[in-house]
């Protein structure tokens, strides 16, 4: 799988979730190769343009790709996102 593959797939999770990523308010800034799988951050498109930290999105973990095929997954802000990955997609409660 290649950083742009990645990236469409994280982009098609992404606006299948969340509406502000198929008007184009929020854009992919970036995706990271780990063992396993791909992590695509992205971002509001006010902040890329700006640099404003008021218009930056707070919180949000990148999305997960596996490099298996499996579906994507959201991963949590809160961990290093190397961690999330050794441990497998994360489950509520």
């Amino acid at each position: 799988m290649t950083d742009e593959e990645a990236r469409e797939i994280a982009s098609a999770f992404l606006a299948d979730r969340i509406d502000e990523i198929r008007t184009g308010e929020w854009v992919v800034t970036g995706a990271w190769e780990h063992e396993t799988a791909w992590s695509v951050g992205y971002q509001s498109r006010a902040f890329v343009e700006s640099g404003r930290i008021s218009d930056a999105l707070a919180g949000n973990g990148p999305v997960v790709v596996p490099k298996s095929g499996a579906d994507p997954w959201l991963s949590w802000s809160g961990r290093p996102v190397e961690e999330q990955i050794a441990e497998g997609r994360p489950t509520l409660g």
